[in-house]
């Protein structure tokens, strides 16, 4: 017996909670610390012992079991409370591990406490422990880090991550203590010791890094039997270990056994579910184990990649097919696994997760099968990444062998009209180009298809776009009719086009009707931060600031700002839309400053799309309401008239009176008689004053 003495990293990370816990637990005749190594099982109970008015003993097994036995005996004696520590508890046969505790229990005075730190559940009968209140208990999820206390661990390590990629290390970590750690350790190798700082590279930190490879192999791997490790190599292509699906991928029997096993000797492979029939590894564990098939039995992994394929498809589990059949290269089954289920995952959110199965396949196989390129460009489409759905929709055409032209027409060759269509949604500066893509398809596209209502709404913008507001409604509806809750976001979209028309035709009501209706899809399917989402917002914010709904439109505006901010430039017509109608939002809301950013960023893009006569009426529109708000603003004896305010938009710019004059059609000398005016009633002697005046009154953004 010896004093356990706190090990110097024991103030590293204060576990204050779980320390309380553990002091405040007095009824406690036994503590369990179960959890897999570099969870701090030790810190935690040396900071237990700072603590604790008890003594702490912890128990050498340098000598025999009876003269171990003898020694808790003689202590017990003294009539002294104490917390006697078995540490690692892991290492001692079982048999010997039950008397110890059970020697222990009998022969320690009340308000005495057997502490075990072990990496594996001990063989003792913990629940009727549990049952009489005497256990105290500390687990795997007890020990894991949250970003506060991950923050201060790689502090103390010298490395100082941003909040995001504190979060995205915590996640990818799950908060493993040891993991965190060995994360530093990497910042330190790759970027030298005097720049202990993050710098983006750990958000990709993962199993596959030697340094938890290496962990894994010595702290996890090295205690098992050889099989078992040979087990868990070659199962680790799967994210859930169940024993058939184990059977089916190894080409053997009792996998179920073998999984129960492997779970008694380390936490570290987890229950997935409550009768512990699945099991899912740490996801460090798993990318370690992974990595090290591929070092390993690179053309085993491919095999049991396409038999799990196989296994998952026959019992129905289409996705995790795909994911198989994508890892092994198979793209024949991606394409016939993928097509039935292609629109569901574009159009409820779920692009993410398609897209993801391409690129598993590689960028190779899935240009040489145009469905797949299809699929690839309508889910960066879906993302608001135009350029990359581009690409992948010539890619396809060029494998089609219709690069520049249709080959065929009518239903023969949909694939190749939907990529073309593709192509020219993504496409920048004519609208009316896409309506002469939409009609070229209407054969190949048609309701037979599946792909009707995105044609239509296709259809519906580009005639909105050129100014025909009847027959883009009527696409409209056909589209919102076609698509019903089938299609939440294409729904959505078709949606907040027609209630562009209406607003623009002074229709509140259905305006309302439609962008309410709209919300509502984006709120019911969790859609509300996609990308493309913004044009729905926009919409939103517009028609609830015109009927007063203050509340409701700043909500919207700040959303729908906020993704245009991040998801970048989608489509010029797109991007246009939706800051012109945040900025009449933003007008009804009378935050002119914003407003006029808004139009200024949505003039930019509307000159990409010459045709696009619709934002004519648009901008017409807000500037006026932006000239009459601007005038009341400034009333009384200094405001400004109208046609002095057009004047003062064009003082910012270096352009000389006559030049200006030819912009509004009017003389050189009308403008110089305006601008005085100006100066007059803005009390300025200047232009650049008259620019600052106006800026400070919010008439300039």
């Amino acid at each position: 017996m010896v004093a356990l003495e706190p090990p110097a990293a024991v103030e590293l990370v204060a576990r204050s909670a779980l320390v309380h816990r553990l002091v405040q637990a007095r009824a406690a005749r036994l503590a369990a610390i179960v959890a897999p190594p570099g969870y701090g099982k030790s810190t935690l109970i040396a900071q237990w012992a700072s603590r604790d008015e008890r003594p702490f003993y912890r128990l050498v097994m340098d000598a025999g079991l009876g003269e171990t036995g003898r020694l808790i005996g003689s202590v017990g004696a003294r009539g002294e409370r104490l917390v006697l520590v078995i540490d690692p508890a892991d290492r001692l046969e079982p048999g010997d591990l039950r008397a110890l505790v059970q020697e222990a229990l009998r022969e320690l005075p009340d308000g005495s406490c057997v502490a075990l730190a072990s990496r594996t559940e001990p063989p003792l009968p913990l629940g009727r422990l549990r049952a009489q209140r005497m256990l105290v208990e500390v687990r795997t999820a007890d020990l894991r880090m949250d970003s506060a206390d991950a923050a201060l661990l790689l502090r103390a390590e010298g490395a100082s991550p941003s909040a995001e990629e504190l979060a995205a290390l915590v996640a990818r970590t799950d908060g493993w203590p040891a993991a965190l750690l060995l994360a530093a350790s990497a910042a330190k190798v790759e970027r030298g010791p005097q720049q202990a700082v993050f710098d983006g590279a750990e958000m990709a930190f993962d199993g596959a890094h030697h340094h938890v490879y290496e962990y894994v192999r010595d702290e996890v791997l090295s205690p098992l039997p050889a099989e078992l490790v040979r087990f868990a190599i070659r199962t680790s292509v799967l994210d859930e270990l169940a024993g058939l699906d184990c059977d089916a991928v190894l080409e053997r029997r009792a996998s179920a056994q073998q999984l129960a096993r492997l779970a008694s000797l380390t936490p570290l492979l987890m229950p997935a579910d409550r009768s512990h029939r699945t099991f899912r590894w740490h996801r460090l564990v798993r990318e370690a184990l992974l990595g090290q098939l591929r070092r390993s039995e690179p053309e085993l992994e491919l095999e049991l990649h396409a038999r799990a394929g196989d296994w998952y498809r026959a019992r129905g589990d289409t996705e995790r097919a795909l994911a198989h059949a994508a890892a092994a290269g198979s793209a024949e089954l991606v394409e016939r696994l993928l097509s039935p289920i292609a629109f569901e995952h574009l159009t409820h959110g779920r692009q993410g997760v398609l897209a993801g199965w391409l690129e598993t396949l590689g960028p190779v196989a899935v240009a040489q099968r145009p469905p797949l390129a299809l699929y690839a460009a309508l889910a960066a489409l879906a993302s608001g990444r135009a350029k990359e759905a581009r690409r992948w929709a010539q890619a396809g055409l060029v494998a089609a062998g219709g690069a520049g032209r249709r080959v065929t027409a009518g239903p023969e060759d949909p694939i190749a009209d939907g990529l073309r269509l593709a192509d020219a949604v993504a496409s920048a500066g004519c609208a009316r180009a896409l309506g002469e893509a939409a009609e070229s398809t209407a054969g190949s596209l048609g309701p037979a298809s599946g792909w009707a209502p995105f044609r239509r709404l296709v259809e519906g913008v580009s005639l909105h776009l050129v100014g025909d507001g009847p027959r883009a409604a009527a696409a409209l509806d056909d589209a919102i009719c076609e698509l019903g809750d089938a299609a939440p976001s294409m729904s959505a979209l078709a949606l907040a086009q027609r209630a562009m028309i209406a607003l623009e035709d002074e229709e509140w009501e259905l305006a309302a009707e439609l962008t309410d209706r709209a919300r509502a899809i984006l709120a019911d399917w969790g859609l509300e931060l996609e990308p493309l989402s913004a044009l729905v917002l926009a919409a939103a914010a517009a028609s609830r600031a015109r009927q007063g709904r203050a509340d409701e439109a700043k909500a919207d505006l700040r959303r729908g700002i906020g993704l245009l901010a991040t998801s970048g430039e989608f489509r010029p017509w797109y991007d246009a839309a939706s800051r012109i109608l945040l900025a009449h939002a933003s007008l009804r809301l009378a935050d002119v400053v914003r407003a006029r950013a808004l139009l200024a960023d949505a003039s930019r893009q509307a000159r990409r799309v010459p045709d696009a006569s619709v934002f004519a009426r648009w901008f017409d529109a807000a500037w006026a309401r932006m000239d009459s708000l601007a005038e009341t603003s400034l009333s009384g004896p200094s405001s400004l008239t109208i046609a002095e305010l057009r004047v003062l938009r064009f003082l910012p710019s270096h352009r000389s009176f006559r030049e200006i004059g030819a912009q509004l059609s009017v003389s050189g000398n009308t403008v110089k008689t305006q601008a005085h005016a100006i100066y007059r009633k803005l009390g300025v002697a200047s232009r650049s004053e008259a620019v600052a005046r106006a800026t400070e009154a919010g008439l300039l953004g």
